[in-house]
């Protein structure tokens, strides 16, 4: 960290302190699979989406263990969160950055790909939008092609609790425990030096998934019916 400001640093520790507190008192946050985790990209870490607090959870989890937000690793999130100026100016601080989920959106490919380009980490969750059921739905295929075509690594991450912590439709979060549970980096090395066509990379994205399934309880790993939603896709 010798190469981050002072004030960066103490920012860091500061929203550290104040999120971890909060995850760790109020949801008992667990962490599991921690070796797995590694500051240095390009690296994308895949997660589940159930509600709205695990992408903090993963934070907090990352930032534990000296991978920090906005210097080691970016998260990819809904545009809707930066339309509150204020709130806007917090991601941001936290290396958050916003994508369109109605249409493709070249300006947020082109942060993403900027990143991985500078070995930086990028968290994302490629079902696209939070499953109302707390199942794992089905992942869109931009992200396996990604890591496919740039050669990324994949760190899957699986998220537990937060479904129940804060479901869709909650105004406040409850007192429920949340887990963030890593397993090990891997390749979509099968399919590099191939020709990536769509099947290909729909294959590719269940690959992906079925890391990330493993990490959950057995009834999240099932695949709810398509419900049409903005950033859904479609099977």
């Amino acid at each position: 960290m010798s190469d981050i400001s002072l004030l960066r640093r103490t920012y860091i520790a500061i929203v550290k302190s104040i999120f971890g507190a909060y995850y760790k008192l109020y949801h008992h946050l667990r962490v599991e699979g921690a070796e797995h985790i590694r500051a240095q990209g390009p690296l994308f870490i895949v997660i589940n989406h159930i509600s709205a607090l695990e992408p903090f959870a993963l934070g907090v989890a990352l930032v534990e263990h000296g991978v920090l937000p906005g210097v080691h690793f970016w998260t990819v999130s809904k545009k809707e969160l930066f339309q509150f100026a204020p709130f806007a100016a917090f991601c941001s601080s936290i290396g958050m950055f916003p994508i369109d989920r109605e249409r493709f959106d070249m300006a947020a490919m082109r942060t993403l790909l900027n990143l991985l380009r500078e070995n930086k980490i990028i968290a994302i969750a490629p079902e696209g939008t939070r499953s109302p059921t707390g199942k794992l739905q089905a992942f869109q295929p931009v992200v396996a092609k990604i890591a496919i075509t740039r050669r990324v690594p994949i760190l899957p991450a699986g998220a537990i609790g937060s479904e129940q912590a804060m479901p869709m439709g909650a105004k406040l979060p409850r007192p429920r425990p949340i887990t963030i549970r890593f397993g090990p980096i891997f390749e979509l090395s099968e399919f590099y030096d191939v020709e990536l066509t769509d099947e290909l990379s729909d294959r590719a994205s269940w690959v992906m998934r079925a890391h990330v399934a493993a990490l959950l309880p057995e009834w999240m790993r099932e695949v709810p019916p398509p419900s049409g939603r903005i950033g859904e896709r479609k099977i």
